[in-house]
């Protein structure tokens, strides 16, 4: 399960996730997402990942594409900060990566 906290004032959304970012819960946060960057375009989207419990590879996608778009995130915890540092970094590079 998934929940997510929307929390809005002016341009700043802030969505706080609780539970499992996986499965069939990545398509309805996208949607979610989504929708309000179509309200509000200019939004500036905050995501808290602090109770977030397992992400899998589809919800690691999607925290990509949300990264990509500008989305800023704030994590806690081994894992989520791996994910979402990982998914920060340029395609094809991981951040303290050697060649």
């Amino acid at each position: 399960m998934l929940r997510v906290i929307t929390t809005k004032s002016g341009n700043r959304v802030r969505l706080e996730l609780h539970g499992l970012l996986g499965g069939d819960w990545v398509p309805l946060l996208e949607e979610h997402w989504r929708a309000i960057v179509k309200e509000l375009p200019h939004a500036r989207v905050t995501t808290v990942l602090s109770e977030v419990e397992f992400i899998d590879s589809e919800g690691e996608r999607l925290i990509q594409r949300m990264a990509e778009s500008g989305v800023r995130f704030i994590a806690t915890g081994c894992m989520n900060r791996y994910v979402v540092e990982k998914r920060k970094a340029p395609r094809g590079e991981t951040k303290g990566a050697r060649s």
